[in-house]
């Protein structure tokens, strides 16, 4: 952060939507900064991400759930793919399609980048005591699930499904 730019003015800091706003610029920048460390963008970690949830998907079927345009949607398969963290193959049942599946690099380097971003979240969130941490993650969950009916998921083998 640049310390010599001087205060943000009260009234802005006085939004709610504003402060967290920044608070999550500053965590996707430094999820970011990690990502360019693997050679991956914070699309091709959400990709591996789905998969890893419910693989093997149809390209179409990762496009919707993640809302990736289409032909972005290739481009970072195609990465993944050339990388060799992905399989992509067309579908038997189905010509027409590609399914997706991780390969077990993908996997491993998913493992790993999991592991650094929670160390991310230790950094961000230093300032607040535990019981702070423990509420301000739940009260964050609970709006989410509240704007974005995607964050409603089942249970998933990281934990349960955040009540909506």
């Amino acid at each position: 952060m640049d310390e010599t730019a001087g205060p943000l003015p009260p009234r802005l800091l006085a939004i709610t939507t504003f402060a967290t706003a920044q608070v999550g610029r500053v965590g996707r920048a430094a999820m970011g900064r990690m990502m360019d460390e693997h050679g991956l963008g914070l699309w091709h970690f959400a990709v591996l991400a789905a998969l890893d949830d419910s693989a093997p998907a149809s390209q179409r079927e990762l496009g919707a759930r993640l809302r990736i345009d289409p032909s972005d949607l290739v481009e970072v398969v195609g990465r993944l793919e050339a990388a060799g963290l992905v399989r992509r193959e067309r579908d038997p049942s189905d010509r027409r399609r590609y399914v997706v599946e991780p390969t077990p690099e993908g996997r491993a380097l998913l493992d790993e980048v999991s592991r650094r971003a929670t160390d991310l979240d230790d950094r961000l969130l230093e300032p607040l005591t535990p019981a702070d941490r423990a509420a301000f993650e739940r009260i964050v969950r609970v709006l989410l699930t509240h704007h974005d009916p995607r964050a409603r998921a089942a249970p998933t083998r990281t934990g349960p499904a955040v009540p909506g």
